[in-house]
């Protein structure tokens, strides 16, 4: 990639004319090198070149983890346009909103999901493992593009309300999938596991381009499934995996139950919090810490990651990516907080959005004029500016006029045995405003709600411990992996005060 052409697919490019012949994806019909994936980037590029994609156009991603995503997301970059991914899991009529929000006149999806749509006026290119390969076509050099140009939109996760598209920058995502490969140590020798979503920022920077720019290989994995997760790490040689805590639970129990556990190298989970637990056991079975990261999609991937040459902290999502920037700001004023304070996470890097398509009252919410990023996100630094995240700043819970950051109280129950997973949420209360309720999956049906509250009590506040304790069979998640606590009833839970033990 020469200095004026900073097209983020010249770089993976180089990778593919440096090492034609190493493994670049396995998947579940067999290997392709970097040289077939070349040869197949260049036959989708000239495709995508007849139907008139170029710079100014964005081409929409509606697929699982399989090298077609892979494939099309470089030939749309290659073309200087802009790729949208959307999640496999999303229904029709969110992809037909997504579609609109980013005015894509193309969309690559599977045939089943092609035919969950209905009429559109963007053209629908339905693709399975069969036809994946064009006729040969001749390498194109990556269209031009500066750093500034937008080359994703990714389509926010929706929790907090309705989605949005956040533009990510070519330099933005090279840089953050270069930090991250950096701090993992990342290289040609690796194999990551390819379970997280390639079409959120946690698959597509800290999986696949990070892998694709350090030369190494993902082994493709279209929806998780932990024996079959196992096998497949196994047979390629996985030595790193990125995913959310339940997957990783999950893993941690199978290999135990198998006695199937491949060492790995490294290992990171983000997105919740992490319990005391499953960092033990993890680190017991795959030989490997378990990492805490954080990450949003506004910033294109990670914002923080304690680098494999450094111990984690218990607690901590790790320092800030070397090059960027981390303050925490007073909730009231917006000024800057000292080490130990608690108030909102503020970042500022290269691979911060540029703002989000077509919505400038949210850009300027979310973007001061110094290019700051306001995160949403409760948390303080440690003298040695380790992240220690309490919780999202619009799922404060204030009780009694005090305020309570829920992942707080979620890392206390964690620690208790029988604790699976836990959502702390509250809940609308005459006298105090707001109280504490934490709804829980149980690893045995043993698990008694009083005892998990008195060891709560005995290690918070007294305005933070849970009052009111649920017992359910799952809690729901969002594609990426994280508890969807939206759509948690807790009115119907508090009227029906079913399983509760309330006190």
């Amino acid at each position: 990639m020469t200095p004026s052409n900073q097209n983020f697919a010249a770089l993976v490019a180089a990778t593919c004319q440096r090492q034609p012949s190493r493994p670049a994806l396995f998947h579940d019909r067999g290997t392709l090198s970097y040289g077939d994936l070349a040869g197949l980037v260049n036959g989708w590029t000239a495709s995508l070149d007849a139907l008139g994609v170029g710079p100014g156009t964005s081409v929409a991603l509606w697929l699982p983890n399989c090298p077609a995503f892979v494939v099309t997301y470089l030939a749309t970059l290659r073309l200087g346009a802009v790729v949208a991914p959307f999640g496999a899991l999303l229904a029709a009529r969110e992809v037909e909103a997504r579609l609109a929000l980013v005015e894509a006149p193309v969309l690559i999806t599977t045939p089943t999901l092609a035919r969950q749509l209905g009429e559109l006026r963007t053209t629908v290119i339905a693709v399975t493992a069969d036809d994946l390969a064009l006729p040969p076509a001749a390498s194109v050099v990556p269209v031009s593009r500066t750093g500034d140009d937008v080359a994703v939109l990714i389509s926010t996760s929706g929790t907090t309300g309705k989605a949005k598209a956040a533009e990510l920058t070519h330099r933005g995502i090279a840089w953050n999938a270069s930090a991250l490969a950096a701090g993992l140590a990342m290289g040609p020798e690796d194999v990551q596991l390819a379970v997280a979503p390639l079409s959120h920022v946690l698959g597509m920077s800290g999986v696949m381009n990070a892998t694709l720019l350090s030369g190494g290989a993902l082994a493709l994995m279209e929806r998780f499934d932990a024996p079959a997760a196992l096998a497949l790490m196994q047979r390629t040689g996985t030595t790193g995996v990125l995913g959310a805590p339940a997957m990783f639970l999950a893993l941690v129990r199978e290999a135990r139950q198998s006695a199937g556990a491949r060492p790995l190298r490294f290992a990171m989970t983000g997105g919740a919090a992490l319990a005391p637990e499953l960092a033990r056991v993890f680190a017991e079975t795959f030989g490997c810490p378990l990492r805490d990261g954080y990450g949003m999609s506004e910033v294109g991937g990670g914002i923080t990651l304690t680098p494999v040459a450094m111990a984690p902290k218990p607690g901590s999502v790790g320092p800030a990516l070397p090059g960027s920037e981390l303050r925490i700001l007073d909730l009231g004023t917006g000024a800057p907080l000292p080490a130990g304070e608690r108030g909102e996470v503020a970042l500022r890097s290269p691979s911060v959005m540029r703002g989000y398509l077509g919505d400038p009252e949210a850009t300027r919410a979310a973007l001061d004029p110094e290019r700051w990023l306001l995160t949403g996100d409760i948390g303080y630094l440690d003298q040695e500016g380790h992240v220690f995240l309490v919780d999202r700043k619009k799922e404060l819970i204030i009780r009694s006029g005090y305020n309570v950051y829920p992942r707080e109280v979620e890392e206390v129950l964690l620690e208790f045995p029988g604790v699976r997973e836990v959502a702390v949420v509250g809940a609308p209360d005459d006298e105090h405003g707001e109280e504490v309720v934490a709804v829980i999956v149980a690893s045995h049906d043993a698990l008694d709600p009083d005892a998990v509250k008195s060891f709560a009590r005995q290690r918070l506040a007294a305005y933070k411990y849970p009052r009111h304790i649920f017992l359910v069979a799952a809690l729901a998640k969002t594609p990426t992996g994280k508890v969807a606590k939206r759509e948690i009833d807790v009115r119907q839970l508090m009227s029906t005060r079913a399983g509760s033990r309330a006190r």
